[in-house]
């Protein structure tokens, strides 16, 4: 049988091991790397840096990760792909252009910066031409937050990503291409699917999935046999060999820990997937109930009947906005009778935090150690008497001052039982609280665009 296109999921999410991609380039016989930086959050995270500094924005991991493998990767002819750009990819594509000629690769390496999905200069315009961005998942009228995005990025699909290859870049930057996309984008090149062939692009799309989340296929995470999982302090990162007709095998780094079998692919089969029968990203509408998964060798799972559906016509936008401050502490008592001291801790704190009469929108107590994890759902479940109780306390206001006021009175903890340790350094402090407003906007609204370096 020819060979299908190799993929490497060299990472899931910014902060994920950074030793990972390089091992995939040098062990793994793979033709793209390709790795996802992005989370909902981290796009904001990204645009306060870069209203601090025009020249940040964007994942800086993924110079540490190039320092590492990019030399190998020229030298294995591996392309690399990656949403790494996030709110600056063209200052990201510098960057790495830079290191390049640091590296003394030259020519060797075209950079492409994928642009368009940074929709904050254009709300006022999307609502000018009757678009209405509600929040989809409230039904709140955009109204609620106009003025106050901090963020708001399209998912954008792997037409970019087609075209960015095409003209001949062997590194790929991207802001927020969606997580399968960017496999979907090395295979479409690779293999000449058009952008209507459903089947096709579905089955691109269930390769992207596996690989988006990084060793969570592998073993990490591992929810059915956690236990059976091999050797997980050096666990393989994985990789997907995608066949023109859309069959695909799974497999990981060669001789590493971790494990694929049919538990760990169905698992993350599963994850964020919604409505199994309408899988929706960029690209295409993928059932995921048609397919089959099978293990046919050790650490080997092929998955086979993909079928897809067109495209929605609109693109999901991830959009943040401040909400207010957090705030949150932990104090550990010991025995004897730890949780009678953490209660009377709760309980002294709770009059000094309630006669200031601050304007505080929400307060949590939790007693970790005696369920407070399952608490809501199944209460007093808990029995014996811990050595150990941490009292955990969190808050939640408008107002920062405030929530800088009942700090203070947490430190007056040591005036109460004995027997206690504080688990967080120096004062709690307020931060910023990120709030989630997802909606939707016309995918024709949304061009991108390609930049080479």
């Amino acid at each position: 049988m020819t060979r299908g296109v190799r993929i490497g999921g060299g990472l899931g999410y910014w902060g994920d091991d950074t030793s990972a991609p390089g091992r995939l380039v040098r062990e793994a016989d793979i033709d793209y790397l390709v790795m996802d930086f992005l989370a909902e959050v981290t796009m904001s995270i990204l645009r306060k840096q870069m209203t601090r500094n025009s020249d940040a924005g964007y994942a800086t991991d993924i110079l540490p990760i190039l320092r590492d493998c990019l030399s190998d990767a020229v030298d294995r002819n591996v392309r690399i792909i990656c949403n790494a750009g996030g709110v600056n990819p063209l200052g990201c594509a510098r960057a790495i252009r830079a290191l390049a000629a640091e590296l003394g690769l030259g020519d060797a390496v075209v950079v492409a910066a994928v642009t368009g999905d940074d929709l904050m200069p254009r709300l006022d315009e999307f609502l000018g031409r009757g678009v209405e961005l509600t929040n989809i998942e409230t039904g709140e009228p955009y109204s609620t937050v106009a003025g106050r995005l901090a963020s708001a990025n399209a998912y954008v699909g792997a037409d970019s990503v087609v075209e960015a290859l095409e003209r001949g870049a062997n590194v790929i930057v991207t802001g927020r291409v969606a997580d399968p996309s960017l496999t979907l984008g090395a295979l479409r090149y690779e293999h000449g699917w058009k952008s209507n062939e459903w089947d096709l692009l579905a089955a691109g799309t269930v390769g992207g999935h596996l690989i988006e989340c990084g060793a969570h296929v592998t073993g990490g995470n591992h929810q059915a046999a956690w236990q059976d999982v091999p050797d997980m302090a050096d666990i393989g990162f994985p990789v997907v060999e995608v066949f023109a007709d859309g069959r695909i095998l799974l497999g990981k780094t060669p001789n590493s820990g971790g494990l694929v079998d049919e538990q760990t692919t169905i698992e993350q089969l599963l994850y964020e997937i919604g409505d199994p029968t309408a899988y929706l990203s960029p690209d295409v509408a993928s059932d995921w109930t048609t397919m089959s998964v099978r293990e046919i060798g050790k650490d080997l799972v092929e998955i086979t009947g993909v079928t897809g559906r067109p495209r929605p016509e609109t693109l999901k936008v991830s959009a943040a906005y401040p909400d207010g401050y957090s705030m949150s502490s932990l104090f550990l008592y010991s025995a004897p009778d730890a949780p009678g001291r953490a209660r009377k801790a709760q309980e002294i704190l709770q009059l000094r935090i309630d006669r200031l009469g601050l304007d505080i929108d929400e307060m949590r107590w939790d007693h970790i150690g005696l369920g407070a994890v399952h608490e809501r759902r199944t209460p007093h479940t808990y029995t014996g008497v811990p050595n150990e109780v941490v009292l955990r306390f969190a808050a939640r206001s408008e107002s920062r001052t405030d929530l800088k006021r009942v700090a203070v009175e947490l430190s007056t903890v040591f005036h109460g039982p004995p027997g206690k340790t504080t688990l967080s350094p120096g004062r709690a402090r307020a931060s910023e609280v990120l709030s989630y407003w997802p909606m939707l906007v016309p995918r024709d609204f949304v061009p991108t665009s390609v930049e080479l370096f």
